[in-house]
């Protein structure tokens, strides 16, 4: 059902609203509308409503209504835009929902589909820290690509780190997606503002020997497989912390990587791997590294006789000594002690991985096997982090394709004449 009506803003002695009163009124409309309108032509305005069903994307009834226009025949307009709008599948039917509101919807849904709690958590930083504040009230119809530019250009302003506005950008545009994928927006307007661009710096990667002084101090520590395992297989640290015994095979001397402990603030959240390829991914380990983990094993079987029945058996793979499972940020703690103790430059527990990288291709592995041993969603993601350390692979490679040809012959560059 649709109509064109007039309607004005009178009221009647009790103070109740006077109805509208549509292009064809019936006698009880007439009885119910301003008197004024049906004495006045121009008294009023003009406006129109329209039902269009279920709106497939947000499941509610679809009611446009729209008041103002000077004219008859501006409504007669206005409606058959909307009523083709409605047709092709293109109709908006909230246009008074903000961008904060939609936000906080849209990442409300994506926890309830299994967003890893640590990417809710930064996503949740970022929309009431900074977009919500900036542009939160704009309303999402209205949201226009100056917008966002000019919200890029003040994080900018306040000395925010490329990354971090880059982040906050890659959020806002995810959630704009999902409106536009709901159809309410056209388009997503985060799409084409130009960002700012990192200055990429190379990886700082410990030394050979820089390593093996670090190992030498980790081995006085009772955790020491830790960090053992961590040069030896490029574990995250979160894939160490959440690591199950059930999950190592000693005698076929490999591990698989199946969950990992995170760190959220003050609490630890157990959950999937961080990349899709990186999930349920075998890890073969050397001599030195399983050589740790029995080392550890025999460890933690006498912590387990010591404590007796007050050790807890938990599964767990790095445990402290009674058994619990070890929080990912003791481990950090640690190891910032063990580099200030080796008096080695400063570097982050995940350097350790970079470290594992580089040893893999400074020893001539493929780089596709290190790619998939890291768990990096792609190869690109990996030759991109360590391009530069493929230097002496690539001029192997070109000895090597030259060794393939038998060696010239000796006649003088130059002394044969072709015809």
């Amino acid at each position: 059902m649709s109509d064109v009506y007039r309607r004005c803003g009178c009221r009647r002695p009790d103070g109740s609203s006077y109805g509208p009163l549509p292009d064809r009124p019936t006698d009880r409309q007439r009885a119910a509308a301003c008197p004024q309108l049906l004495s006045d032509p121009k008294h009023g305005t003009w406006g129109y409503a329209v039902s269009g069903g279920i709106h497939a994307g947000t499941g509610k009834r679809i009611q446009a209504r729209k008041m103002g226009f000077p004219t008859k025949r501006d409504a007669q307009q206005a409606r058959a835009k909307t009523v083709d709008q409605l047709a092709t599948g293109r109709y908006k039917p909230d246009r008074k929902i903000t961008l904060g509101q939609h936000l906080t919807g849209w990442l409300e849904r994506r926890e309830r589909d299994g967003m890893r709690p640590s990417t809710a958590r930064m996503y949740r930083r970022y929309i009431d820290q900074d977009i919500s504040p900036a542009i939160g009230a704009v309303k999402l119809a209205d949201l226009r690509r100056h917008h966002v530019d000019s919200f890029v250009q003040l994080l900018q302003a306040d000395g925010r780190g490329v990354t971090t506005i880059r982040r906050i950008h890659a959020t806002l545009s995810s959630a704009l997606s999902a409106a536009e994928r709901l159809d309410l927006i056209d388009s997503n307007v985060a799409a084409k503002i130009a960002l700012p661009v990192a200055n990429r710096t190379r990886l700082r990667i410990w030394e050979p020997d820089q390593v093996a002084v670090f190992l030498d101090v980790a081995a006085q520590h009772r955790l020491a497989a830790v960090f053992e395992l961590a040069v030896f297989t490029g574990l995250r640290r979160g894939e160490l912390a959440g690591l199950r015994w059930a999950d190592v095979d000693l005698a076929r001397r490999e591990l698989t990587v199946r969950q990992q402990r995170v760190q959220l603030g003050g609490q630890v959240v157990e959950g999937a791997i961080k990349t899709d390829s990186g999930q349920d991914r075998l890890v073969k380990l050397g001599d030195r590294a399983a050589g740790a983990l029995i080392a550890w094993q025999i460890q933690q079987a006498a912590e387990r006789q010591a404590w007796g029945d007050a050790w807890q058996d938990t599964g767990w793979v790095f445990t402290r000594e009674d058994g619990s499972p070890i929080r990912p940020a003791s481990i950090s703690r640690i190891f910032d002690s063990m580099v200030d103790r080796a008096g080695l430059p400063d570097a982050s527990f995940h350097g350790l991985r970079h470290v594992h990288a580089s040893l893999l291709l400074a020893g001539g592995v493929p780089l596709a096997i290190v790619s998939k041993r890291l768990g990096h969603s792609t190869i690109a993601i990996t030759s991109d982090l360590y391009s530069h350390l493929l230097a002496d692979a690539h001029q192997a490679a070109a000895e090597a394709g030259e060794a393939m040809l038998p060696p010239a012959t000796a006649h003088p560059r130059g002394s044969v004449a072709f015809r």
